[in-house]
């Protein structure tokens, strides 16, 4: 009985040393960074965080990749310091823009700081008109319009969905980081309201002497109903 203990404790300790061998893996140092704009150059207005849009990688190595994501912050840049050197398959996905085609993806070798910048066309192009406006109750209110950008050859454009205003004491505004006390519920949307102006307000007063940011989204109803913002703007409530 003592040797099979004996021949277990061994086994077992033989495993252990064995599962504490050292990794022989450098950890991921590589940096890639990049831009998503449209059309015009400007810079895509996204969610920040994991619900956004992201950047898919993977790395061609592989016969069959398990594609790897990365954040995208809400002006459309992204950057990541901790990526295996290889080569990859880069394009953003997920957002509220056209899919792009295997000709628009882009094969890097990611070694050191490599940049990776894409142009997207987004659902829709939303703007601001004039400045928000605090009423003598504390509500504010902005309007903005909107307008349809026409889809790629081979592709359709979606209907549209709603717009919404999002209002939040961080800068970081949008459909995943707003006061819901504070903002109607989304208002449908359809074709005939594109180049018109809208007015939006606050269900509630900006009750606190603060600063408040804001913005406004539209979307159309694709796969994953993102909304196209406008940039983020700020109020100061007295």
């Amino acid at each position: 009985m003592k040797s099979i203990k004996y021949s277990i404790l061994a086994i077992a300790i033989g495993v252990g040393i064995f599962s504490c061998k050292k990794d022989n893996y450098k950890a991921p140092a590589e940096t890639l960074q990049g831009q998503i704009s449209d059309q015009a150059g400007l810079p895509v207005q996204l969610e920040q965080g994991g619900s956004s849009t992201r950047i898919k990688l993977e790395e061609l190595k592989f016969k069959s990749p398990v594609p790897v994501y990365l954040n995208v912050k809400q002006e459309g840049s992204f950057t990541n310091s901790k990526v295996f050197s290889g080569r990859y398959r880069i394009c953003p996905v997920e957002g509220p823009f056209f899919p792009l085609d295997s000709a628009q993806m882009k094969i890097l070798d990611v070694n050191g700081q490599t940049n990776a910048d894409f142009t997207v066309v987004p659902y829709l192009n939303v703007e601001l008109v004039g400045e928000p406006v605090i009423a003598a109750d504390k509500k504010v209110s902005v309007s903005f319009r909107f307008k349809r950008n026409p889809a790629p050859a081979g592709l359709a454009q979606p209907a549209m969905l709603d717009y919404q205003l999002f209002i939040s004491t961080m800068q970081f505004v949008g459909n995943n980081n707003f006061d819901n006390t504070r903002v109607t519920a989304a208002v449908p949307a359809t074709a005939a309201m594109e180049n018109q102006v809208i007015t939006i307000s606050s269900s509630q007063p900006m009750r606190y002497s603060t600063t408040f940011y804001l913005r406004v989204g539209v979307r159309v109803n694709d796969s994953f109903k993102k909304y196209n913002y406008t940039p983020v703007k700020s109020v100061v409530i007295p």
